[in-house]
């Protein structure tokens, strides 16, 4: 009679399943990700917040109305993330500390022309063309802008000293820079001063799991640092005008205008002026003179009257 072989391992079954199981369990085939659902919850959490903030900051930063709203957070590989990237755009290498694998921040055509228009103080248009070399350090300082944003408000981001290298303009610079693998995408609807396109923020998995902690406690969840906020935006420069006083002429008389000609204001040469801070009145002010110059000397809130 035939005896089967000895089991020189009685729990090796116990032990593949085991492995199998450790194996799987960082693999969400609910969500097609390596992430947990937990994990893009928080990813996706954290970039609604970024959204908000973008919208607010960047607003005062290009001096036009700016507004981002979060479309989707979804696992891809790189090679199907570069697949989708438009023939013109910028892309953003953000480097992290700890050899974290980087993120890649994308602005399609349609982003990159108002924002590199706001900068340069030229005209709002989507640009149908490479960036300049000029475009692109503008637009480099504009995503390590938004980067310093999302920092400020993600502790764990902001340990990692997040750092825009260079942005390139073409899918094919990418290739040998970064490491192969699977990414959480970010896709983002943004438009600024009237001009729309489409942002993704590409998160290579490893990094996102040591950012997220993938199922971070809740105990380690850190609100929005607003006071980070709030210095970020005292650094951020506004025009300011101060107005002595508007009138109006016909249009016949305005033709007529020659060098010498007065026009009465109608104003009480004691009244004071009206300081606009981005073309809005905020205060009234006397004139005067401090260190040999034209100054204003706040004198209280205005009721609006220019």
């Amino acid at each position: 009679m035939a005896q089967s072989a000895p089991n020189l391992e009685p729990d090796l079954p116990a032990r593949m399943a085991a492995a199998d199981a450790d194996a799987t369990r960082s693999y969400d085939f609910r969500t097609g990700s390596e992430l947990s659902r937990e994990a893009l919850s928080q990813l996706r959490a954290h970039a609604e917040r970024l959204a908000t903030a973008l919208g607010r900051v960047m607003s005062a930063y290009l001096d036009s109305p700016a507004r981002f709203e979060v479309l989707s957070v979804q696992g891809q590989g790189l090679e199907q993330f570069l697949a989708q990237m438009p023939r013109h755009c910028a892309l953003g290498v953000v480097e992290l500390s700890g050899g974290l694998p980087q993120i890649l921040w994308q602005l399609d055509h349609g982003l990159v022309g108002p924002v590199a228009g706001r900068m340069l103080g030229g005209p709002v248009e989507p640009i149908d063309r490479s960036p300049t070399m000029l475009e692109a350090a503008l637009l480099r300082r504009f995503i390590q802008e938004m980067v310093d944003v999302w920092a400020s408000s993600w502790e764990r981001l902001s340990r990692r000293a997040p750092r825009t290298s260079e942005v390139l303009t073409e899918a094919a610079q990418l290739r040998g820079k970064v490491r192969d693998g699977e990414l959480v995408t970010v896709e983002m609807s943004g438009e600024i001063a009237g001009g729309g396109g489409e942002m993704r923020v590409a998160v290579p998995v490893p990094a996102a799991q040591r950012l997220l902690g993938d199922q971070e406690p809740a105990a380690e969840r850190r609100p929005v640092d607003l006071e980070r906020l709030g210095q970020r935006g005292e650094r951020i420069v506004v025009p300011v005008s101060v107005i002595v006083h508007r009138t109006r002429i016909a249009l016949s008389e305005a033709t007529r205008l020659a060098v010498g000609d007065v026009i009465p204001l109608g104003k009480p040469v004691g009244d004071p002026m009206v300081v606009c801070v981005r073309g809005r009145p905020k205060f009234l002010a006397q004139t005067g003179v401090s260190n040999v110059r034209l100054a204003a000397k706040l004198l209280g809130p205005c009721d609006g009257r220019t």
